[in-house]
């Protein structure tokens, strides 16, 4: 544990010694409020239309969790927060999510997300930022479905909205504690209170870490997974002069770990080279060889045996660094509106190193090598290194009426621009031959320093503006229509950049040959011959190749726009009952598949046409029901497709998708039958379908389209030897789990020295495929977990302790499925597809220490 954050807590705590008295803070207050449970279900407001409303009253599908809710249940990470919303999934091992099936398939930054996260009114562009702890954040709202009117910017699968908690009136201080198993720990503080009459401040830090991994590693009997550690300081203004409020916030985040979260269960692949493509000799072929030299390493996949076992040299270290952000809300108050600014930067810096083989092939002082029957030496330890910078910054205003009557309205523009760079980098750091390749004439080419065998970069500027107005009606006592327009333009402009040796490769096998004396060949110049056909969209300038460094360069560019907006009805018999119904139309622009100087590297925007319908009902202040029910037409879905040509390497292109059918229920319900017992039931049904692909498309897993359940229907036939598109229309979209369930029991014994809290959570996910390609590898299996909590506040509120354990019963659970094929050359040739899957954490449990001071 830091030091810093030791101080900083310290700190912290000591102010809130010194300036609290005797007065009781407002958060302080609420903590009570949230372990006394009250006698009827508790009113939620939540600000989704950028207005301050009650849940129950506003026409769209929202769920909510306060800081109070998060605590008792146990809802403190996005997986948790998935669990416990419909429609919603989210990979934590690939940090992507989606809604009602609408998402990003792919990380590379040029293409947009489909679920837009916001805090504090401000876009971020990482959906993990909603992860916050519950001391720091008032509440997570999920807006499900197109949000193109209010959020617009990579809203059209919907927005999560997390809000802060702000600076008080009233002095408060507050200090948490807690440890697990895995060596999981947290040490957290936060003060808040007033300078003047007129202006507060709250300033926070926290330490959150885990000593130990998920998965053990043979190769060396450490562990790693989840071996991380965050740390973190913020701190806000907020005063208010007349009629305008101001309020600021500044934070500071560094995170490093070990990020591993997915393993094969499948066989090594000891074939010479494991790709159609390969550029490189395969690592695991050394196997095979007499005289291989590895230490510690596993001569068979130990994930076979033990999901949870890896053999690795490495590790995947992950680290984020200069993470700056700011956010500020200036707010005048005129009277008959509101006019209110938005603004906010933020920079980043993530770097990822994962182990290239996945053998454990560096593990101790000797190095690993084999020699070939030619006499060449092969130094198979590779690593693979990805480095991502980005900066953004947004600005927006909005005009929105504050007067009674009939007709509300909101108006606003927004500005958004970001810059970035994302590298990717495959090197076998030993291998002397990549450091100073020849060209195929045998020229010398440009020197290799790093010895990488394979390096894209991108380098992309982003800017985005737009102006959009909403109005509510309530045209009878009963009735109200809403109407909302947007228009957003969007412009993306920058350089892909790329190099590509062999070094006894598929495409230069030349060990036969030239025996020890085998060199690297940089096939650059053969890899881009294809990328630039004529009036390719989203070509700037040709490809070109730097003399000095070898480095494949094209500048890429497109602009799009849209109209998108919503119309509605709603009607409320009475003041316990909602029925609405409306249509939304939402946008998410085009994007590029650049690094791998892809032919067309341009993809179109997205677009879906929404139609829903629901209903929100309170029973007597005992149940509370919502549901609601929708049809989507989904159109040019943006999807990374593996595309081999008939010689060079493969490349992604994004390509779109024609139209995608989605429709479905969802219920959430909480029902309070006696005095201080709560039960929670949400239920979510998902259905999608590729109705028109638009184009075949190969699965490199299934090169010749002989897995059962393919279809080659309107594709054509490939020439003997060469990769045969499939056909994908009729599968479902990837990320659509079909059925989700979640139920909670939470009930309050009232002591007294304090109440006691019980909470029980059930959770049940269905089989959910991954990929365009619905087969076997691709199916993240069914899953379940249970968790369950306890928590105790004493009556004066001055401590609150919980106890927790989740996936109480160990269960294997799923965010992700994907294959690896072994290398086929011919039709005849079998193969052999090895699962991999993203995991959801083991069994964890511990305890944490909330005190607060008066």
């Amino acid at each position: 544990m830091s030091k810093y954050n030791l101080f900083a807590t310290s700190a912290l705590v000591a102010v809130g010694l010194l300036t609290g008295g005797h007065a009781v803070a407002a958060e302080a207050a609420a903590a009570t409020d949230a372990n006394s449970t009250a006698t009827t279900i508790g009113e939620i407001v939540v600000t989704a239309e950028k207005r301050e409303q009650n849940l129950q009253t506003v026409p769209v599908a929202i769920s909510a969790y306060t800081s109070k809710q998060r605590d008792v249940v146990g809802i403190n990470t996005i997986q948790d927060i998935t669990n416990f919303t419909p429609g919603l999934n989210y990979s934590t091992s690939l940090d992507r999510a989606f809604i009602r099936g609408i998402g990003r398939e792919t990380n590379n930054l040029d293409t947009d997300a489909g679920v837009a996260t916001y805090v504090d009114g401000f876009y971020n562009t990482a959906t993990n930022s909603a992860a916050g702890d519950s001391l720091f954040i008032q509440r997570i709202e999920v807006l499900r479905g197109p949000q193109g009117t209010l959020y617009g910017r990579n809203s059209i699968g919907g927005a999560i909205n997390v809000i802060s908690f702000r600076p008080t009136k009233d002095f408060y201080a507050e200090g948490r504690l807690g440890y697990g198993n895995y060596d999981g720990y947290k040490v957290e503080a936060a003060t808040s209170g007033p300078i003047t009459d007129h202006f507060r401040f709250r300033v926070g830090a926290y330490e959150i870490g885990q000593g130990r991994g998920y998965f053990k590693n043979v190769a060396d009997g450490s562990t790693l997974g989840a071996r991380d550690e965050t740390r973190a300081i913020e701190v806000q203004f907020e005063g208010d002069a007349g009629p305008v409020d101001a309020w600021v916030k500044f934070s500071d985040v560094s995170f490093h770990g070990q990020d591993l979260l997915s393993n094969s269960i499948g066989p090594y692949d000891y074939s010479k080279y494991n790709s159609v493509a390969a550029l490189v000799v395969n690592p695991a072929y050394g196997f095979t060889l007499p005289g291989f030299t590895q230490i510690g390493s596993a001569t068979q996949n130990p994930g076979m045996t033990d999901i949870r076992n890896v053999s690795t040299d490495n590790g995947n270290h992950a680290r984020n660094t200069d993470d700056y952000n700011v956010t500020a809300q200036l707010t005048w108050h005129l009277g008959v509106a509101d006019v209110k600014y938005i603004g906010g930067y933020t920079h980043y810096h993530y770097h990822f190193t994962d182990d290239g083989d996945f053998l454990g092939l560096g593990v101790g002082t000797s190095i690993t090598r084999f020699t070939l029957p030619t006499g060449l030496t092969i130094f198979p330890a590779s690593e693979n290194y990805y480095d991502e910078v980005k900066s953004y910054y947004s600005n927006e205003i909005d005009i929105t009426s504050t007067t009674p009557g009939p007709f509300q309205w909101i108006v606003g523009g927004y500005q958004y621009q970001e810059h970035y760079f994302q590298d990717y980098n495959f090197a076998e750091p030993q291998q002397a031959q990549l450091g100073s390749p020849l060209f195929p004439t045998g020229a010398p080419a440009p020197l290799n320093p790093s010895r990488d065998y394979i390096y894209t970069n991108q380098t992309i500027t982003a800017t985005s503006y737009a102006a959009f107005g909403q109005v509510d009606w309530k045209f009878a006592d009963n009735f109200k229509t809403t109407v909302g327009l947007r228009y957003t333009r969007d412009h993306k402009a920058g350089f892909e950049h790329a190099r590509i040796l062999c070094f006894d490769g598929i495409f230069c096998p030349l060990d036969s040959i030239y025996g020890p004396f085998t060199p690297a060949i940089d096939i650059t110049s053969g890899f881009i011959a294809g990328a630039v056909p004529p009036g390719a969209p989203g070509v700037i300038s040709p490809a070109t190749i730097d003399p000095v460094t070898g480095v494949a360069v094209r500048q890429v560019g497109a602009t799009w726009s849209a109209v998108t907006g919503t119309a509605g009805i709603e009607w409320t018999p009475d003041r316990d009952t909602l029925v609405y119904g409306k249509y939304a139309r939402g946008y998410k622009a085009g994007g590029f598949a650049t690094g791998g100087f892809a032919p067309f590297p341009e993809s179109q925007s997205e677009h879906v046409d929404a139609f829903e319908v629901g209903a929100k009902k309170e029973f007597g202040r005992r149940l509370q029901a919502n549901l609601s029910g929708f049809y989507y037409e989904y159109h040019d879905k943006q999807d990374p497709v593996t595309i081999q040509p008939a010689s060079g390497p493969a490349f992604t292109q994004l390509v779109n998708l024609d139209k995608v059918r989605l429709y479905g229920v969802e219920l959430e319900t909480i029902w309070q039958p006696i005095d201080n017992l709560q039960i929670l039931l949400n239920y979510s049904h998902l259905s999608s379908k590729i109705t028109s692909a638009g184009g075949c498309f190969v699965d490199t897993n299934d090169r010749f389209a002989q897995q059962p359940g393919v279809n080659v229907v309107g594709c054509l036939t490939a020439p003997p030897g060469t990769s045969q598109p499939q056909n994908v229309t009729g599968a479902a979209a990837p990320q659509s789990t079909p059925n989700k369930v979640t139920l909670n029991g939470n009930y309050t014994f009232h002591l007294e020295s304090g109440a006691l809290t019980f909470s029980a959570t059930y959770i049940w996910k269905d089989a959910t495929y991954d990929s365009i390609f619905n087969r076997s590898y691709n199916l993240a299996p069914a899953y379940d977990q249970v968790d369950l909590r306890a928590s105790f506040t004493d009556i004066k509120n001055r401590f609150t302790l919980i106890v927790f354990a989740k996936n109480v019963f160990n269960k294997i659970g799923y965010d992700n499925a994907s294959g690896f094929a072994t290398a086929q050359f011919s039709p005849l040739q079998p193969v052999t597809i090895a699962q991999i899957y993203g995991l959801t954490p083991p069994r964890t449990y511990g305890a944490e220490l909330q005190f607060r001071f008066r």
